[in-house]
């Protein structure tokens, strides 16, 4: 990662004027088309959860605000943010786990497929639900059980404030498509309203074109 130099940086005054907010993240719903995805998927016998985390983890890398973090009261940029997600265990309560990003598909699913068989073991006592440790990640839920229209987003006071957060519910069919709701919470210091957009549009790309990225 790099530290920005805030007096240079073309997001100076936005960060200025949000930090003072106690509350200064918000989020925004959206539906996305993955007709071409779940056609994809199942023709291939590819997971769905493992895939669209794959795909929404390597869409948001592309866009720099959305490795942007707050770390000790400055600005920095991260490389690469990796993804960490709810999985359900084998008791039935959530729990989280986390693996790296790679930007091959294959060395990510056998990352993330590792990493979700020892979650669904039991709920970890010994264990933090998120890795304070470390701020370059995205947390991605989802309820799939429900198609929503809008979410909250419990917030702790403390550094992973500034961490995007993701949940995606229930896709369904409308006419001739396939449709997913998708819920992006950002902090508005270092996120305004033109890059979120375009998260949500690169989703979309990637979706559109899976043969190209699913392999």
């Amino acid at each position: 990662m790099k530290i920005i130099d805030i007096n240079n940086w073309k997001g100076k005054k936005h960060y200025l004027w949000f930090k003072k907010y106690p509350a200064h993240y918000y989020s925004v719903t959206s539906k996305i088309d993955i007709t071409k995805f779940i056609t994809y998927i199942k023709t291939n016998n590819l997971p769905f959860f493992i895939s669209l985390i794959y795909l929404v983890t390597k869409a948001l890398n592309q866009i720099e605000e959305f490795r942007l973090r707050e770390v000790n009261n400055e600005v920095v940029l991260y490389d690469v943010i990796h993804p960490a997600y709810t999985v359900m265990t084998d008791s039935g309560v959530y729990d989280n786990c986390d693996n790296n990003y790679f930007d091959n598909y294959q060395d990510f699913k056998v990352a993330a497929e590792k990493a979700i068989n020892k979650a669904k073991i039991g709920v970890r006592e010994d264990t933090s639900y998120n890795d304070y440790s470390r701020l370059d990640q995205f947390y991605i839920s989802s309820l799939p059980w429900i198609d929503f229209t809008s979410v909250t987003q419990p917030m702790p006071d403390d550094a992973t404030i500034t961490v995007p957060r993701i949940v995606w519910g229930k896709y369904h069919q409308v006419d001739d498509k396939v449709m997913l709701t998708i819920s992006i919470q950002v902090s508005h210091m270092l996120v305004d309203g033109y890059p979120l957009s375009c998260g949500f549009i690169k989703i979309q790309e990637l979706l559109n074109e899976p043969e190209r990225h699913l392999h």
